[in-house]
């Protein structure tokens, strides 16, 4: 008898580890599997990198556009250019290019930038009429000099924007598409070798794994029961504490995540980390951990549920 229950308590710490890993599952297939987690959860914080990180990559391409214009106004005029309503068909795009990985994992992810890149010739223009607002009237008898960014000087009397527009533009549609590629892509082959392959092709198969686990928990919670058998009391306090304790660790595993991975994540990207990436990063693991907290959580209610249960019966 001493030798099953010490065998069901090894089954506990057992069912505790196996659940640890199956919230880690729960959550995955909860939010990065799920179309919506990317058309709605992270639509804004997403949104909201991808405009600072062209700001930043314009900035720094020191152009014409970086040169007159001040971040704020650029931020300003790109989300005008590009609502969030286009970045949306963008974000369908992008799920609809990682569901044809399903079918072959080791061709490159392809992240397509058209829409972005077309609406931000818009922004080009736009750039080029403000910045012709500000060139002063040439004097009587000056001509307009190009300076070091491919600008005139002046506007000679007379000249309306449109007959210098094409000319204008051009010079703030070089800073946009040195900022801003095509497109974009990440070969999974190529960044991790096989052991990315192997990650991916369990994401593709994470529904049965999810269902599996389902599976060994079950099993764990029916060997735990049928080690103990009786009293009814007992095996209620050793199937609590197993939720009890697996709903505690999930708790710990969730702040854990919240904690630590944008922490790793900057001392591995180093400069590269921006405060925009920081935001989306934070934002990602939030919803994460979140949907590790949710497990954690309804394994925790049911433990004491179940030790409460336990209780009453045993003091009746």
């Amino acid at each position: 008898m001493i030798f099953r229950r010490v065998l069901a308590a090894f089954l506990v710490f057992v069912f505790i580890a196996v659940s640890a890993a199956a919230f880690m599952v729960f959550a995955v297939s909860n939010t990065f599997l799920r179309a919506s987690f990317y058309e709605e959860d992270l639509r804004d914080p997403a949104y909201d990198f991808l405009v600072s990180t062209t700001v930043s990559s314009i900035e720094e391409s020191n152009g014409p556009i970086g040169k007159y214009f001040l971040e704020e106004e650029l931020q300003e005029e790109v989300e005008g250019v590009f609502p969030k309503e286009l970045f949306d068909k963008t974000v369908r795009e992008v799920i609809e290019e990682v569901e044809t990985l399903k079918d072959d994992p080791e061709q490159p992810l392809t992240f397509k930038l058209n829409t972005y890149r077309e609406s931000l010739l818009t922004l080009a223009h736009n750039l080029a009429f403000r910045m012709f607002q500000t060139l002063p009237t040439c004097g009587e008898g000056e001509l307009p000099r190009e300076n070091s960014d491919g600008l005139p000087s002046c506007v000679p009397s007379g000249i309306e924007y449109g007959d210098i527009a094409d000319d204008l533009s051009m010079q703030f549609e070089k800073d946009i598409y040195a900022a801003v590629p095509e497109q974009g892509q990440f070969d999974i082959v190529s960044a991790f070798g096989e052991a990315g392959l192997g990650v991916f092709s369990v994401l593709v198969q994470l529904d049965s794994i999810r269902a599996a686990f389902y599976g060994i928990l079950l099993v764990l919670l029916a060997l735990i029961a049928l080690l103990i058998y009786k009293p009814f009391t007992r095996v209620l306090m050793q199937e609590g504490l197993a939720f009890t304790l697996s709903g505690l660790v999930g708790l710990i595993v969730g702040f854990a995540i919240t904690l630590f991975v944008p922490m790793i994540m900057e001392q591995r990207l180093g400069d590269l980390y921006t405060p925009s990436l920081n935001n989306l990063m934070s934002h990602m693991m939030g919803l994460f951990s979140g949907e590790v907290y949710k497990a954690g959580a309804i394994f925790l209610i049911t433990g004491v549920i179940l030790l409460v249960v336990r209780h009453i019966m045993k003091n009746r």
